[in-house]
This record gives C-alpha cells, sequence and structure tokens, in this order.
C-alpha cells in the first residue's frame, strides 16, 4: 500500500471515530446562552393610553420575570428614554425603530443598552410608492450610525416588510447598507415551520428574505401567536395552543440560523372582552396584569437554560433519537458552560385546529434517546414547570413520552 493511501485510510478511520461512538453519531451543540440571547419581546414604552403605561405596576415587574435579554421597541421620549436605560440595568438590550435623524441624539439618552436601530418598520404596508423612500431611510441611517465613532458598536438591522412574499423582489437588494436582515414571517394560527405569512412555508420565506439581506445574518423583529381564535384574514389560537406553538417556534428560528426572534408582544394593549380586536391580543400579559401560559412557558424555557457567556467551546455528544413510524421530531442540542448537554425535542404536530377553533389533544408517543455512553439525564417540559419532572439517573438511553409540548433532556457527567 502507498504511503498517501496509508494516510487516507487513517484520516478516514479518525473521521468516522471523531463523527461515531458505539455506532451513535456525534452532534456539536450550540451554545445555551446563544440560544438564550436569541429570544426577545416587542414592546410599547411610549404607548401611555394602553397597558404600556401601567409601566411600575405591570410592564417592568412582569418584563423583568419573564427574563428576556431584549427588546424591540419605536418609541422614544425623555421618560420612555429613562425607562429603557433602568430596564437596561438588569441586563436588557434594545432594538429600536428610529431615523437617520434622531439616531444620535437617542442613542445617547438611551446610553449602552442598546443594542441596534432599524429605519422603518413594514414600509411597504403604508400604501403609495413606498420602495424609494424605504431604501433611503435604510442607507441614510446605516450610513449615519457607521460614520458616528460613539455609536461604532449599534448594528443596524434591515426593513421588515408586511408583505414578505411580494414585496422583497420590489425593494432589492440592500445588503450592504446593513448587519442584519429583517423579516416578520406571521404563522397565522399554523405550526411554525409549515406557515411563515402570505401561504409561505419556512424555506419559501427565507429565500425571498435573502433577496433583500444577501448573506446577513437574519432577525426575525416580529413573529408570534394571537388569541382572536375567530379571525379569518389572520387566524389565532388558544392561550393554551400558542404556549406550545411559541417555543417551537424559537427553536424551529433557531436552528435555521435565525440570530434573534423577538415575539410580538409582551402586553395585551387593551382590555377587549368581546374579542373585537386582533391587535388587542398579542400579549403574553393580559390586559388585567395577569400572565397566560405562554408567558410562563417563555418564563420557565429561559430558566431552565439559562448561563453566563463564559466562551467556554462546546464538545460534542453522541445521541440519536427514534421515534416512531410517521412521528416527526426536531431536535435542538445545546450546552453550557459547566459542561452540561441539553437536548430539545419538538414533535411536529397540530396543538390547534383552525376549522374548529378548538385545542387538539396530541397523544404521547414514547421516543427513545441514547447516548454513547452513561450520562446523568433529567428531564423538562417548560409548558409545566421550570424544574425537572423526572430524573432518570445515570443511563445511555431514557424513553421520552413526547406530546405536543416541547421536552428538554439534560446531560450530564
Amino acid at each position: 500500500m502507498s504511503l498517501p493511501k496509508c494516510i487516507c485510510l487513517l484520516l478516514l478511520l479518525f473521521v468516522s471515530a471523531e463523527t461515531r461512538c458505539g455506532g451513535l453519531r456525534r452532534q456539536m451543540p450550540r451554545r445555551a446562552y446563544d440560544f438564550v440571547n436569541s429570544i426577545g419581546v416587542n414592546t410599547h414604552f411610549g404607548y401611555y393610553d394602553t397597558q404600556y403605561g401601567l409601566y411600575e405596576e405591570v410592564l417592568r415587574p412582569r418584563l423583568l420575570e419573564l427574563g428576556v435579554k431584549h427588546i424591540r421597541d419605536g418609541t422614544f421620549n425623555a421618560d420612555v428614554a429613562r425607562k429603557y436605560r433602568e430596564v437596561g440595568q438588569s441586563g436588557i438590550r434594545l432594538l429600536l425603530i428610529t431615523s437617520s435623524e434622531r439616531v444620535a441624539e437617542q442613542a445617547e439618552a438611551i446610553g449602552p443598552m442598546l443594542w441596534g436601530v432599524e429605519a422603518v418598520n413594514e414600509p411597504d404596508g403604508r400604501g403609495g410608492e413606498w420602495v424609494g423612500a424605504a431604501r433611503q431611510a435604510q442607507r441614510q441611517l446605516y450610513e449615519t450610525v457607521k460614520s458616528d465613532a460613539s455609536m461604532r458598536d449599534v448594528a443596524v438591522v434591515g426593513l421588515s416588510l408586511a408583505n414578505i412574499k411580494d414585496s422583497p423582489a420590489r425593494l432589492g437588494d440592500m445588503s450592504q447598507w446593513m448587519d442584519y436582515g429583517g423579516m416578520h414571517p406571521y404563522a397565522a394560527g399554523q405550526y411554525p415551520s409549515r406557515h411563515w405569512g402570505w401561504g409561505m412555508p419556512m424555506d419559501a420565506a427565507l429565500r425571498e428574505a435573502r433577496r433583500v439581506s444577501g448573506v446577513r445574518p437574519l432577525v426575525v423583529t416580529e413573529c408570534g401567536y394571537h388569541n382572536k381564535e375567530y379571525n379569518s384574514n389572520h387566524p389565532g389560537v388558544s392561550e393554551h395552543a400558542a404556549a406550545i406553538y411559541h417555543l417551537h417556534l424559537f427553536f424551529i428560528y433557531f436552528n435555521q440560523g435565525v440570530e434573534r426572534c423577538y415575539k410580538y408582544e409582551m402586553l395585551d394593549l387593551k382590555r377587549d372582552d368581546a374579542m373585537t380586536d386582533m391587535e388587542c391580543h398579542f400579549g403574553l400579559v393580559r390586559s388585567d396584569g395577569s400572565v397566560k401560559e405562554s408567558f410562563t412557558a417563555i418564563r420557565n424555557l429561559l430558566r431552565i437554560l439559562a448561563d453566563d457567556d463564559t466562551g467556554r467551546k462546546c464538545r460534542p455528544l453522541a445521541v440519536e433519537v427514534v421515534s416512531p413510524e410517521g412521528v416527526k421530531v426536531r431536535t435542538t442540542l445545546l450546552q453550557k458552560g459547566d459542561g452540561r448537554w441539553y437536548l430539545a425535542l419538538l414533535r411536529e404536530c397540530e396543538a390547534y385546529d383552525l376549522t374548529r377553533m378548538e385545542d387538539v389533544h396530541v397523544e404521547p408517543v414514547d421516543v427513545e434517546v441514547r447516548t454513547g455512553r452513561r450520562l446523568d439525564v433529567r428531564r423538562y417540559v417548560p409548558n409545566e414547570s421550570d424544574t425537572p419532572v423526572a430524573d432518570y439517573g445515570h443511563t445511555e438511553c431514557v424513553t421520552v413520552p413526547l406530546g405536543a409540548e416541547v421536552q428538554i433532556l439534560e446531560l450530564g457527567c
């Protein structure tokens, strides 16, 4: 055997040993810190005539309880800037909708909690000839921010469009004037990977977004579900179904390389017991200040996966997930700085029947998770609790009863 062939064979054996362990394929996790940091929420701090006017009573305490580290807002005055700075002391960062004329003054008033800026929200929804004005606003904002040394660390996010099917082609490539692309993929009551708005599935919507942002990383600046169940153009779902779908949504977007997604929105704007206005029912918190199931599920998820930005490199894990025939299970493998892995299991299934306008009971199926070695295994269901619902001890194989809710396995040495 010639020397080059020997070397090739050794390399092949080495790669096989790295990618498989005991017949299981090794997977490289992503940081739990990065996943937690990918979840944000929209707010309206300056909407004083809505529930957002109850800053001390509702907005601030609920926002801090939720635990997100990113908010998106488009309101500004001296009082609002003070409130931004105040929640920023808890580690929250802001994406602000602004303009080239105001951005320098606003950035100075807000301070270091300002993470990024964007020029115009859904410019295509305003009617008329919007393309030229939108392109000009984006370019001017980008050039203003990048030419000011005091804003050198502020990210510029691209325009998010209302019509994600037709408008990207009209707007055209603007990637040179943004650090991140933007988009608004509303699922309209359907499972989050199957519908990203305007009748488009996930892959088609991402392709359209790339017409504007090119290879820039994407930020979903608005997404999520509302609870006005009878709404023909943009259907809602029950509070229970929304709590299931929102967690699926965060993992699906993260798996697609979306840098961050901002759930729309934090609070129901106003009391609307008759369910006449869709816009009053997007919140994680009801108009009376009580929390919906989505709030609790997201809070629990963030608590389970909370971690510091240690910078420690992730280590691969040999893992295999076996589900019954016909059951599609998505997975996300994360790792914390202390070495523990967290495997999220997502069963792709409908949790809400849009025709009947009622929740769908999804009977759990047994899903087997095998690892290449014995590990301490605990199971979490964020929709139920931020503490483990099961402790399997030291094992290399567990069976998970997987229904519609996201379940997370903690795997430690």
